[in-house]
């Protein structure tokens, strides 16, 4: 599934591609992605211009004017492709977005567990779905005197807890690995047990492998691609995730594999505790 790194990727690139173009013409699979596209969608972007693309979260956000906001969450398996003209859709494309330019924004998802929805609403606060999320990771108020009061407080495992988007919004299984890896957290601890000490390397250590990840333009096992169609370069620094048997590079220890829930924690039994 593509995290936070992923599509904040994806949003530099439309910001490039897209930006001052307007709405010309919305073609739909017909077919449900995570909840159907509803038929207000298309008529909600007819039109309308980009003025702004930013990411909140998982999610994609393009500011239109007249005011809207359009919505684009990649679910498990979703892409999104800027083609300079007219282009053959694929078997698994749910949207075409043509521009007056020409210019054509794909939406291909072949497990079709991604959103495309339009609000006309006049602040992202009254949008349904960005409503639930908690702290961005690399924002200003993301901080050791934040996040410890709310680690005492659970009794969750530290894995479950970053997980939470309700709590930090954007990162998913692969940064939580990496991030749990460089704090030297075991991923089962559970959070109250955490020192201040503790919170801090791992504000520290959400914040570097996020940052490392944007640098190299997201990581790509299978499904993730940016708007141009290139994959990005992040797995070849990753510490821990799905390096099982493989050595830890710190010490030497055979890297492990703990499932907990229906996802898979790497990690390494020395270096995390």
């Amino acid at each position: 599934m593509p995290e936070m790194p992923e599509v904040e990727t994806i949003a530099r690139k439309l910001r490039k591609a897209l930006i001052g173009k307007r709405v010309a013409e919305v073609s739909l699979s017909g077919l449900p992605l995570r909840k159907p596209v509803v038929g207000t969608f298309a008529s909600r972007l007819r039109g309308r211009t980009v003025r702004k693309i930013h990411r909140r979260g998982k999610y994609l956000i393009l500011e239109m004017e007249p005011r809207a906001f359009w919505l684009v969450h990649l679910g498990m398996s979703g892409r999104i492709f800027c083609h300079p003209a007219p282009f053959r859709p694929a078997k698994h494309t749910q949207a075409v977005i043509r521009f007056s330019d020409a210019t054509e924004l794909e939406y291909r998802d072949h497990r079709r567990f991604g959103l495309l929805a339009a609000y006309e609403v006049s602040r992202l606060g009254q949008i349904p779905e960005l409503q639930a999320l908690g702290m961005d990771p690399l924002g200003e108020r993301f901080s050791t005197q934040w996040l410890w009061p709310r680690l005492r407080a659970s009794r969750a495992e530290i894995k479950s807890f970053l997980l939470d988007q309700r709590k930090i919004a954007g990162l998913g299984n692969i940064y939580v690995c990496e991030a749990l890896y460089h704090a030297g957290l075991h991923p089962s601890r559970r959070c109250f047990t955490l020192t201040r000490d503790e919170a801090g390397r791992l504000v520290r250590a959400i914040r570097k492998v996020l940052r490392l990840a944007l640098r190299n333009r997201g990581t790509s096992f299978s499904d993730f691609m940016d708007s141009d169609g290139e994959p990005g370069e992040n797995q070849r620094f990753l510490r821990v995730f799905q390096r099982e048997g493989e050595k830890c590079k710190r010490c030497r220890s055979d890297i492990q594999r703990l499932r907990q829930g229906n996802r898979s924690s790497f990690y390494c039994p020395r270096c995390q505790v």
